[in-house]
């Protein structure tokens, strides 16, 4: 086909596009009036007025955002159908003022053929067009001829639409496939919004872009059921959420909210890994045994006796009666540790009345009443000063580090850790250090025990209330004094900024935050423990699981499997399998694949769909630093989008992540966790030897890093063996 007949035809797409976005500015205004009207009507100064102005300036808001997103790239694919209908499908619908339709939503059902439709099953579609656009430009188009028989007098371009958008450079932050989901993809996107997806798949198969595409999908058809109560979609670290935060909003949705497992729980965030060995003993399914011992045990600090008068008898409860006291409130008290204070003092009320009979008491103040002493007691205050004390307002992280003393945190292990295992993670608690990924699941398993504090009513400021963490002015997982603790008059203006609100306390009565459906991608690697964390929140939710087995870092799978069971629970699952790797070209996916059989023998890997021409180099330089330095300045030259330094994990003193310094923005040095689920045009893998020798799992993590890379890959080993095992001999 000559240029200047696909010229004419990008020609006369852009007059339909032109139309699409003079009507896209116009919804866009009509949004803006609508805030400015909002705020117009809350001048009548009722409750009610304020109220409709929320409500009305939310929903403005959010639409405005939608439409805003969508400016690039708007309109995106056009389906020719066999009654003459042309149809344009885009980021988000746009109708004439008359209600007649310019562009469809990519998630209505209307769409669904530009996903599903194939020569074998049209679905009556003759020509199914991708635009390819820059900004409001279209720049390209490619054509599936579906219906070869029905074509006549449509002008066909190009021979593939999707294989040709595959060879695209990727943008530093995920970009949206929604123009080139293909069929296995779309049917896991429009499963039936009841139960649980999981969807499986290797490298470079698209799980992750299906996944989100399903969040705004599910949002678009059942906005009520999930809006309400809200989406959470977790991904393994805040590199990981960074690269996809811009899918959703592209997609016309910006109503999800996204964290990594180590910002889960509100006021803590972790900033570094475990060591292999370490991480498995704190997601252990046993540590939540370990942890429950831990917070009924003897707070740190708490005295070991109490002594009060009565009718000038003296009484004195001492250690081993205290300690069987705080085992009956524990085994009698229905609520948490912190809201069991009152149950405390009445069990501590009793006991001193025992005493008081055992000593002959009444035989001295024979008048005296059960009701009378235990008034009198509650009022010395040598028993509230001791109550306070031995029963203090607990926070999850001064639990956590009072087990950095290897004498506590061995009566609260019991049978479940040994000697060995107590000293190493006593010796992680001890420090200084922040939290560990696998230290967040463990400060939520905490505060789950320990519930909230009791909270006075009447004097909650207003910073404290914007950090729902926070009681009586102190936040209560990091001890710190938060806000003035005096009380304010505030407005809460909108739902969303309640639906934030990770829980809400008032006089002990906690709610926990739990959404309407979870996202969890990389699952594979969730410990048990992690998985009782995403549990809480999603104990009436419908789950969307990504993972790839083959992938996963964690030994004990048949454990991580059976708390992944227990958080999404009875509710029906639909498997679905991704077998095509979009990704990789043949020639990366080939070296991979040789890793994958050394890792899990038998596992089959997605099939890879597109060759580059370029074949992996795997070298064994004499200087790592200046290898490093000179296959990014080659891979600069080579590629035009990001390029991916993958190195071992820090150990032993040593951290190979300022090997490549002084490059471009788009040049990222990441170690082999902190690459999960990421990918770049070109990558460079550091020392595979090291990956793979690193944990047990180290084969499976080396077959991540070097899936990571769409178009170029160099491996610089120091071993020969690694040379060979990855680019054998022809």
């Amino acid at each position: 086909m000559s240029s200047a007949v696909k010229d004419q035809e990008i020609a006369a797409e852009q007059k339909r596009v032109d139309v699409a976005y003079a009507r896209l500015e116009e919804m866009r205004e009509d949004a803006k009036n609508m805030i400015k009207e909002g705020y117009r009507q809350a001048q009548a100064g009722t409750k009610s007025s304020l109220v409709d102005r929320d409500a009305m300036v939310h929903q403005a808001a959010l639409r405005v955002q939608a439409l805003n997103v969508a400016d690039d790239g708007l309109v995106f694919g056009r389906l020719d159908l066999t009654g003459g209908e042309a149809r344009y499908v885009g980021r988000v619908g746009v109708r004439t003022r008359d209600h007649d339709s310019l562009v469809i939503d990519w998630r209505a059902p209307a769409a669904e053929a530009f996903y599903q439709a194939t020569p074998e099953d049209p679905r009556e579609v003759i020509r199914r067009r991708v635009l390819h656009s820059r900004g409001d430009k279209v720049i390209d188009i490619e054509d599936d001829l579906l219906d070869p028989a029905a074509a006549d007098g449509l002008t066909i371009v190009g021979d593939g639409a999707f294989l040709a958008s595959l060879a695209r450079t990727r943008e530093g932050p995920m970009r949206d496939i929604v123009a080139t989901i293909q069929r296995e993809q779309d049917k896991v996107i429009r499963a039936p919004a009841d139960g649980t997806v999981i969807v499986r798949g290797g490298p470079g198969t698209g799980k992750t872009a299906v996944a989100l595409h399903r969040v705004a999908y599910l949002l678009f058809r059942h906005r009520r059921r999930f809006g309400s109560r809200g989406v959470l979609i977790v991904g393994p670290n805040p590199r990981f959420t960074s690269y996809i935060q811009r899918v959703l909003p592209s997609l016309g949705e910006g109503s999800a909210a996204l964290r990594s497992l180590g910002d889960l729980v509100e006021g803590v965030t972790a900033t570094a890994h475990d060591t292999p060995e370490l991480a498995a003993l704190k997601g252990a399914e046993s540590m939540a045994r370990v942890l429950r011992r831990a917070v009924t045990d003897h707070a740190p600090g708490a005295p070991d006796s109490v002594t009060v008068v009565h009718a000038g008898v003296v009484l004195r409860l001492d250690r081993p009666r205290l300690d069987r006291i705080r085992q009956e409130v524990h085994r009698r008290s229905r609520g948490t540790v912190n809201t069991a204070r009152g149950r405390a003092g009445e069990l501590l009320v009793d006991a001193l009345w025992d005493r008081f009979v055992e000593v002959g008491g009444l035989s001295d103040a024979p008048d005296t009443k059960r009701k009378e002493f235990a008034a009198n007691v509650r009022d010395q205050r040598t028993f509230a000063e001791f109550l306070a004390a031995w029963w203090p307002v607990r926070i999850p992280l001064q639990v956590l580090r009072a087990l950095g003393e290897t004498g506590r945190l061995s009566r609260a292990a019991g049978r479940d850790l040994s000697g060995h295992e107590v000293a190493l993670l006593a010796a992680s608690w001890a420090g200084d250090a922040g939290p560990t990924y696998q230290d967040i699941a463990l400060l939520d398993e905490i505060d789950q025990l320990l519930g909230a504090p009791p909270r006075r009513r009447a004097a909650v400021s207003d910073d404290e209330d914007e950090d729902p963490y926070a009681s009586d002015g102190i936040n209560i997982f990091t001890g710190e004094r938060t806000g003035s603790g005096e009380p304010q008059m505030r407005e809460l203006s909108t739902t969303i900024e309640r639906m934030e609100r990770s829980r809400r306390v008032d006089d002990g009565v906690e709610e926990s935050r739990e959404y309407a459906h979870i996202v969890v991608d990389e699952a594979q690697d969730l410990s048990p423990m992690q998985w009782r964390m995403l549990g809480r929140r999603g104990r009436q939710a419908t789950w969307t699981v990504v993972e790839d087995p083959a992938q996963s870092a964690w030994e004990d799978f048949d454990a991580s499997r059976r708390a992944m069971d227990a958080a999404l629970g009875k509710r029906q699952r639909r498997d679905f399998a991704l077998t095509t790797n979009y990704r990789n070209s043949v020639e990366i996916a080939d070296v991979a694949a040789r890793v994958l059989a050394l890792a899990v023998p038998g596992a089959r890997p997605a099939r890879a769909v597109r060759s580059s021409g370029y074949e992996p180099a795997v070298t064994v330089p004499g200087d790592l630093a200046g290898a490093v330095h000179e296959a990014v300045t080659t891979l600069l030259d080579q590629v035009e989008g990001t390029i991916g330094v993958i190195v071992p994990m820090p150990g032993k003193g040593r951290d190979l992540r300022d090997l490549a310094t002084g490059f471009p923005e788009r040049v990222q040095v990441l170690d082999v966790l902190e690459a999960k689920g990421l990918e770049f045009d070109a990558a460079v893998i550091a020392l595979p030897e090291e990956v793979a020798a690193q944990s047990p799992s180290g084969l499976r993590t080396l077959y991540v890093a070097l899936s990571r890379a769409t178009q170029r890959l160099t491996v610089l080993t120091t071993d020969p063996g690694w040379r060979d095992t990855l680019m054998p001999p022809a």
